[in-house]
């Protein structure tokens, strides 16, 4: 091998070591301080922001998880939260997959003109809509709903699903298909016992990305959820921050404490959601 061959080799290598370590540190990073932040005092917040130096106060944590004087405390937010998960994720996942998979068994013409519509709600911003959703909401009686607003937060959810699996169900090969159309196997029964047993990949991936905005949602929270007794996590969290004085110290325990089950349920799936990804996709 020529040494500028060699040479342009080790830099291309040095390059790409260099953005992962880049792009560990900027997800990394933010976390640890979080963490820092969330086991010091008010003061020393103030006069620390990056949070190395300063008074302990571990019990910050139990302050999260009480809440605020008149508040419902983090552990009625966090069971709400994973209601609101737990719906929205069922939701998105059953209708959003039947949606990818029929999609992609159209003719290729009606299949892009298909296409198009979960395309165009992506670019609709969520804004727009919390005035009709308001007014849904309050004429059906479902205000201050977990379950209710789990079912919107699965609607909204997917235009993504659809995206993401309607590629994988694409390239899903035609062979298994034409044994369970051959086994007397409709096109619901091929969906339900040969299609999805083996979709979990493309399934994980879109079902974290969709966990993460639903559980760090709080446009609609807000609108949507007005008691205290309904509120997620995100809102939950907005009760530490007053007109005149926040309390910084229990609210960065309450950030680190809704940030954990996100990591753990990427750090037990990971190689299921990257390989997912890999293979969903729009075409």
């Amino acid at each position: 091998m020529k040494p500028s061959l060699k040479l342009r080799n080790g830099a291309g290598k040095g390059a790409s070591w260099l953005l992962k370590l880049v792009w560990t540190l900027l997800i990394v990073v933010p976390f640890v301080q979080i963490i820092l932040l969330s086991l010091r005092s008010m003061a020393s917040i103030y006069n620390d922001p990056l949070g190395f130096s300063g008074d302990w106060v571990p019990q910050n944590f139990p302050d999260a998880w009480a809440g605020p004087s008149g508040t419902a405390g983090f552990g009625l937010y966090a069971r709400n939260s994973v209601l609101v998960a737990v719906v929205a994720l069922a939701v998105s996942s059953a209708f959003g997959s039947l949606a990818a998979y029929f999609t992609a068994t159209l003719p290729p013409k009606w299949r892009r003109r298909s296409m198009l519509v979960p395309l165009i709600a992506t670019t609709v911003p969520t804004i727009a809509l919390l005035i009709p959703f308001f007014q849904a909401f309050n004429i059906l009686g479902t205000l201050n709903s977990p379950s209710a607003v789990g079912v919107l937060y699965g609607l909204l959810c997917l235009p993504t699903t659809v995206l993401v699996l309607h590629a994988f169900f694409l390239d899903f090969p035609e062979d298994i298909r034409e044994a369970a159309a051959m086994d007397g196997l409709g096109h619901i029964g091929t969906f339900f016992r040969m299609v999805l047993p083996l979709s979990t990949g493309p399934l994980g991936a879109v079902g974290l990305l969709n966990l993460i905005w639903v559980w760090g949602e709080t446009q609609i929270g807000l609108v949507l959820l007005h008691s205290s007794d309904a509120q997620t996590i995100p809102l939950g969290l907005l009760s530490f921050q007053g007109r005149f004085v926040s309390d910084l110290g229990p609210m960065f325990a309450g950030l680190a404490m809704a940030t954990v089950p996100i990591i753990v349920v990427y750090i037990v799936f990971h190689r299921t959601i990257n390989k997912g990804i890999s293979l969903g996709g729009f075409r």
